[in-house]
């Protein structure tokens, strides 16, 4: 490797490191306002000049050297933006010298030549880059004086220009341009991660501003530019002007909307929850966050239930625990232990997910289910990890991985623009990867997208097609024969020579990676030939399950066994359960964050609960990797966790279960797997449980098709999100809409397993005629398409 020397002293770095990378690798600093890690470095801001220089060999082939005998340095005739330059063996950095503090001095002032004094005001004060360099800096009376000798304190005698300072970019997202220092983070974030051409310069010279399109930021990772602009200018709308940057609690956490296991800071002051940022883990997600993750968490501090409520006289009432413990033994009193049912969130941990086995288990009851559960279970696979799609030759997605998996779609675009794993610097990832090219247009070769609905990593595929919901054996089907060489089979909707294609891309590859969805999982004809296809090929898979922790419940056993009767008491921790389990139940009790439609209608005790937000535990993702959790200051009032509500649960039924604390579940896990779960690795550690569960098939019917969306029902309940996505779409072919009287634009209340949604009819001629398509944040799957009622008694 390379070695370079930094002020005094030599270190050996990577083959094409930059000098900004080496000089951070070396435990010196550098100023810097446009680099940013995972990004392509372009020099915009000027902040990081350092003095370099090298030497060069002669026409003998040996080193120049100097009068002394020594390798004689040729230095640059000019300072060199250590982020656009590629070290070479033996350079030399200078970073000290009182000519490169002169010219970083003076690209502080030149940057504060019209930079706004917000400071007091701004959100970003205590967190700003400008700020702190502009602190280090100042004004260096040994550069600033008169002629007399006095010290300048300022040189900003004029009128500093004045532009547009609170436009709104989106509902989440508010730009301040006066602010603005064009970096060109945001610009270069939206073209290279999630691949949105949404946002660039507008103008030049002076007048130069950043713009967006007429709708805004269309994206579902538009969030991540505040956490990467260096200033002020782009603020997070949901926590703006919610407290200063010292006065947050932060815990780093995981989110718990999707099985990605995403790494974030949570924010809190005064026991509220104001702001939710992305942490970084390279091996998961690198410095990105889904906008759900980001912007979805205002309905923690809505009307919460912070006490017991019992049902008297037809109502229910606030109680104490007591009375709660009291009315639920009352309740189940006679009650056949094999007959009761405990169905746990798609976010429980696994110390929930084991609490709650251990006491199905000694209740000697079968009905122990999740909420998001598929039909068949996703352990069944063989797990690939988020790496191994930047390794991969091909990448096979059935399904949505933009809303299923949002932060796979990040890694799948890595993949098509060449992007590899960047290397472990001393300072961790290298801040000015050269590797990282602009304007890099996806390898639409690499990937084959299919889905019973339009998604949008299929405008980067180059063999794609839409099937008909129902119909995702037939696919498998199909690509199984066109991998034995003969004609794909049909698959309604779908070209055969877009299947023929992926299959001849899928067979020449020697990594591949496949991506399954909700659709499939739910079809146990449809996910036994996707294992059959992972397995005989050697490829890993990546589930994208509708549950969070749907693998590390799985593991725990965490799986329904009982017969299709159904229990006769029940206790249901999910924002959502079955109408055959709530209306064919004699008693219920609920461990719930808020008073939801289902819970005032159907409790019987209703136990408050604390959010995921507020919990520590573990999840295993979708790699098969195990995340940890921790509790961030939310005050809850007396809400407790799901651990403490099933023992409670277990004791009314007279019974005393081993599990009551969080720390006794980690305690038992690791003494039957030898992971001590309180000390996880710093980005989490791969598991491989052994997990064997029967398919247990999910019933669907109807036309109206639940498509999958990151937005789950909890996250519409926060105001912003409430305003930024306004009312739900429901999307049908043109003559199918209007063969049931509705115009586009129609707004009507439609019935969901998430009780009644508002939606507005849209036409999209490239959707299956004879379905309706409506984002749900529940798993994939179909239900009659009955009991629309217009709002106002018509449809408008």
């Amino acid at each position: 490797m390379p070695k370079v020397k930094v002020n005094d002293r030599v270190v050996e770095v990577p083959p094409g490191t930059s000098a900004m990378d080496a000089i951070f690798h070396a435990g010196y600093d550098v100023p810097l306002f446009c680099a940013e890690r995972h990004l392509s470095p372009t020099g915009s801001c000027r902040m990081c000049l350092v003095k370099a220089g090298a030497p060069r060999k002669g026409p003998d082939g040996e080193w120049i050297k100097d009068e002394s005998g020594e390798i004689k340095i040729f230095w640059f005739p000019k300072l060199m933006a250590s982020c656009t330059l590629a070290v070479s063996d033996r350079m030399v950095i200078d970073t000290l010298s009182d000519e490169v503090r002169h010219a970083q001095s003076g690209m502080v002032e030149l940057t504060l030549a019209n930079h706004p004094l917000d400071c007091p005001t701004c959100d970003k004060g205590g967190a700003c880059d400008l700020q702190d360099r502009a602190y280090e800096y100042g004004l260096d009376r040994k550069f600033y004086t008169r002629p007399d000798g006095e010290p300048v304190y300022t040189r900003y005698a004029f009128t500093k220009r004045h532009v547009d300072k609170h436009h709104p970019l989106s509902e989440f997202i508010i730009l301040d341009r006066e602010r603005c220092i064009h970096c060109k983070r945001c610009v270069r974030y939206f073209e290279e991660i999630p691949g949105d051409q949404v946002l660039d310069f507008i103008e030049r010279g002076v007048h130069t501003f950043i713009g967006t399109a007429d709708e805004g930021l269309p994206s579902g990772f538009s969030g991540n530019i505040t956490d990467i602009c260096p200033v002020g200018a782009l603020l997070d709308r949901v926590a703006r002007f919610r407290g200063r940057n010292w006065e947050f609690e932060q815990t780093a956490s995981v989110d718990p909307s999707d099985a990605s296991g995403q790494n974030i800071w949570i924010d809190a002051r005064s026991g509220r929850l104001e702001r939710i940022r992305a942490r970084e883990n390279p091996e998961v997600n690198d410095l990105w966050i889904s906008d759900a993750a980001r912007f979805g968490h205002e309905w923690v501090n809505e009307d919460r239930l912070t006490q017991p409520m019992v049902r008297k006289g037809g109502s229910l009432e606030p109680a104490t625990w007591e009375e709660a413990l009291a009315a639920m033994r009352q309740g189940l009193e006679g009650v056949d232990r094999k007959r009761v049912g405990i169905v746990l969130p798609g976010d429980a941990t696994i110390e929930e997910g084991m609490a709650a086995a251990e006491l199905s288990k000694a209740l000697g009851s079968g009905f122990l289910d999740f909420e998001g559960r598929t039909g068949v279970p996703a352990s069944n696979y063989p797990a690939a990890t988020f790496a191994d799609l930047l390794e991969a030759d091909y990448i096979l997605a059935v399904g949505d991985p933009t809303e299923e998996l949002p932060i796979a779609h990040v890694w799948i675009h890595k993949r098509l623009r060449g992007v590899k794993m960047p290397p472990r610097l001393n300072h961790g990832t290298p801040i000015a990867d050269l590797s990282i090219r602009e304007h890099t247009p996806p390898d639409r070769s690499l990937l084959g997208a299919f889905a019973p609905h339009t998604t949008r990593v299929m405008a980067w595929a180059e063999a794609s097609g839409v099937f008909e919901p129902g119909h995702a054996a037939a696919f498998f089907a199909a690509f199984e024969a066109a991998l034995a060489g003969r004609e794909p089979t049909e698959v309604p909707g779908v070209d055969p020579a877009a299947v023929k294609r992926a299959a001849e891309r899928w067979q020449k590859a020697e990594k591949r990676v496949l991506l399954i969805g909700a659709e499939v999982l739910g079809d146990v004809q449809a996910a036994q030939l996707a294992e059959k296809l992972a397995k005989s090929q050697g490829a890993g898979v990546l589930v994208m399950t509708p549950a969070a922790n749907a693998r590390g419940l799985e593991a725990m056993g965490v799986w329904p066994t009982g017969d299709r009767e159904g229990p006769r008491a029940v206790f249901i921790a999910a924002e959502s359960a079955p109408r055959k389990i709530l209306e064919g139940t004699e008693f219920r009790v609920f461990h719930a964050t808020h008073l939801s439609p289902m819970v005032a209608r159907y409790a019987d005790v209703v136990l408050p609960a604390k959010t995921a937000y507020e919990k520590r535990g573990t999840f295993l993702n979708a790699e098969n990797r195990l995340v940890a959790l921790q509790p961030a200051h939310v005050e809850a009032g007396e809400a407790e966790g799901l651990v403490q509500a099933l023992h409670l649960f277990g004791t009314a039924l007279g019974l005393n279960p081993a599990i009551r604390f969080v720390r006794q579940a980690q305690q038992r896990f690791a003494e039957r797997y030898k992971i001590d779960l309180d000390r996880l690795d710093a980005y989490g550690t791969l598991w491989r449980p052994r997990v064997s569960h029967a398919p247990r098939p999910m019933p669907v019917e109807g036309n109206l098709y639940l498509r999958p969306s990151m937005w789950k029902a909890r996250h519409r309940r926060g105001p912003t999100v409430q305003r930024a996505l306004g009312a739900l779409e429901l999307a049908a072919h043109p003559e199918t809409a209007l063969a049931e009287g509705l115009d586009e634009g129609a707004t009507l209340e439609v019935e969901t397993p998430e009780g009644p949604q508002r939606v507005r009819v849209v036409f999209d001629a490239a959707l299956p005629k004879g379905w309706f398509y409506l984002p749900a944040g529940v798993p994939a799957g179909r239900m009659p398409f009955k009991a629309l009622v217009p709002r106002g008694g018509e449809a408008s």
